[in-house]
């Protein structure tokens, strides 16, 4: 495997396991997917991501996978809803609403003032599988400290049409060039 990396692509319900199987072709080395495991973690993503197309109801996802995080602040996705799956290193910490100073997260405070109990601060372990809830009633999360100094690796999954938003900036941003 190539570090750090991002791939970021749109994966398809029926075809889920072929599509993503072949983005990582140019970050996966042959040795790696030779390897028993291999198969199955890829049918665990495609299964995965045929999930949340039937939770979106949709016949595709907005599919990211990365070994570089770097959300450092407490944050809510600018989505209605995102899965994510931590393979390898510390998954991502977030805060029950009731441990959330409101008014510091929205005057941009630092995280220390956000939390309002440090004790109550949650993480999810390796392979967890989360379904984050965007907008004003999300929940805040972030990358753990931990996530963005070692190893780690996360797959996000979204609504195809932020994978449309986002591929759209990427274009006019290389068009602009």
């Amino acid at each position: 495997m190539q570090y750090p990396f991002n791939i970021f692509d749109k994966i398809y319900k029926k075809t889920a396991e072929i599509d993503i199987k072949e983005i990582l072709l140019e970050v996966i080395s042959n040795d790696l997917r030779l390897d028993p495991c291999y198969e199955n973690w890829i049918m665990d993503m495609g299964n995965i991501t045929k999930a949340f197309c039937n939770i979106l109801d949709t016949a595709a996802v907005g599919f990211w996978l990365g070994s570089k995080r770097g959300c450092k602040r407490y944050h809510v996705d600018n989505v209605p809803l995102r899965m994510l799956v931590t393979y390898t290193g510390t998954g991502t910490e977030w805060l029950p609403h009731e441990t959330v100073d409101l008014e510091s997260f929205e005057r941009g405070e630092p995280n220390e003032k956000i939390v309002i109990n440090q004790s109550a601060i949650q993480f999810l372990n390796p392979w967890d599988i989360s379904v984050f809830k965007g907008g004003s009633k999300g929940i805040l999360h972030r990358t753990p400290d931990e996530a963005m100094k070692g190893s780690s690796l996360l797959m996000r999954l979204d609504h195809p049409s932020f994978w449309e938003k986002i591929n759209q900036q990427n274009q006019s941003h290389v068009s602009s060039l």
